[in-house]
């Protein structure tokens, strides 16, 4: 076979085959280094410059190009920190690779982790900005398919604490039912996106009340996502007076910027709660001593519960055992009894109290003898870190 056949590989793709031998040089010096010591092109391929190599195609010359592409494309972007990634045709990760097993003893690095290294320092110097291998505000994906380049940009996030003084707003936008227009979240995202210059927003709650539940006390917990956004630091506290004079009904606290953690955080904290109930008696008026020693009844006491026929459809059918902390007697009139009721985490406090039919055994409609249902239903306070 003729030489002009064979497929051309340079003196970096060469060193790069000596990659993991030795520090603190280039692979152009690796590559004549090798060439120095004897360790010629293997016969299947033939040695040319940079511009020629049918593995590298001569990108190396090329950083400076990609690194004003990458400035031109991130200008409208508030960041610190960027990662380089990128991906290669197939032929060429091939034919690197069968270049590197022909070279005896070789101990290399791609193609790909090099261009991402060497990219990196270009853009770094040009740019000020730096890299980061864990959590990066923008990773350019440089695709030589295409010899284009992608922005991937972190999302922003904000946690803090939200109150729900009203009742009948879900905690997150119902597509489904277009009737209902706000929301928890839609009222925190709506003001927040603007300031952000974000595409979109999401809502990650420690939980969730039911729609006609408020939620007060010291607040639930949320992390709120925007994706795509242009600034990254933004006035938090004009953003939480914006949202607590809405009249909307949603007020927030303790805004601060967090990281994508803070969302798994929240979302898996598992707290008691105590809510205070208004209940009354179906067919019928509360009797004062009766609700008194029922309360006192399952103070303290374990009950269980299958999963609510109304939330069948999201989660599955199982007993889960849970404990009443506390029940007291607020006050009473001839129509409703006001409860206080602390239960651990995880416990469907309407069914504790109804009896979802027989499906929460323990309930305080059955200790109490009469049919008991929720007027109205309000956490006080969620017991974090007790």
């Amino acid at each position: 076979m003729e030489g002009h056949n064979l497929p051309n590989v340079c003196t970096r793709c060469l060193g790069r085959a000596f990659a993991m031998k030795g520090s603190g040089i280039t692979n152009v010096a690796r590559g004549n280094d090798a060439l120095a010591r004897g360790n010629l092109i293997p016969p299947t391929f033939t040695h040319s410059k940079e511009s020629d190599c049918n593995i590298c195609n001569g990108i190396f010359g090329r950083l400076q190009g990609y690194s004003n592409q990458m400035k031109m494309q991130s200008k409208n972007y508030e960041y610190e920190t960027f990662l380089i990634g990128s991906r290669f045709p197939q032929e060429v990760i091939d034919l690197e690779e069968k270049f590197q097993a022909a070279v005896r003893d070789s101990e290399g690095e791609s193609l790909r982790k090099e261009f991402n290294r060497e990219l990196g320092k270009q853009f770094e110097a040009s740019s000020g900005k730096s890299t980061n291998f864990n959590d990066p505000d923008i990773t350019f994906i440089i695709d030589m398919n295409y010899d284009s380049i992608k922005l991937q940009i972190k999302s922003l996030f904000i946690y803090g604490t939200y109150l729900k003084l009203i009742r009948n707003i879900p905690q997150t936008r119902w597509i489904k039912y277009s009737e209902i227009t706000d929301s928890v979240e839609s009222v925190i995202g709506e003001a927040i996106l603007p300031l952000a210059g974000g595409h979109e927003f999401f809502l990650h709650g420690a939980g969730r009340e039911d729609v006609d539940v408020r939620m007060l006390g010291n607040g639930r917990e949320f992390v709120l996502e925007v994706t795509e956004p242009l600034r990254r630091n933004i006035d938090l506290e004009a953003a939480q007076i914006a949202i607590n004079s809405s009249g909307k009904g949603v007020e927030v606290h303790n805004l601060s910027l967090a990281d994508k953690n803070k969302v798994i955080e929240v979302k898996s904290e598992r707290n008691n709660k105590t809510y205070v109930a208004k209940i009354g008696v179906k067919g019928g008026t509360p009797e004062k001593q009766l609700m008194l020693n029922s309360l006192n009844a399952v103070c303290g006491k374990p009950i269980y519960q299958r999963t609510p026929l109304r939330v069948a459809e999201s989660r599955s059918d199982a007993i889960r055992e849970r404990n009443i902390l506390d029940a007291r007697l607020l006050e009473m009139d001839e129509n409703s009894a006001t409860v206080e009721i602390t239960a651990e985490a995880g416990t469907y406090i309407k069914e504790f109290i109804n009896g979802d039919n027989g499906r929460t055994k323990g309930s305080l409609s059955e200790v109490y003898g009469k049919s008991l249902e929720v007027l109205e239903l309000d956490v006080i306070k969620i017991h974090r870190g007790e």
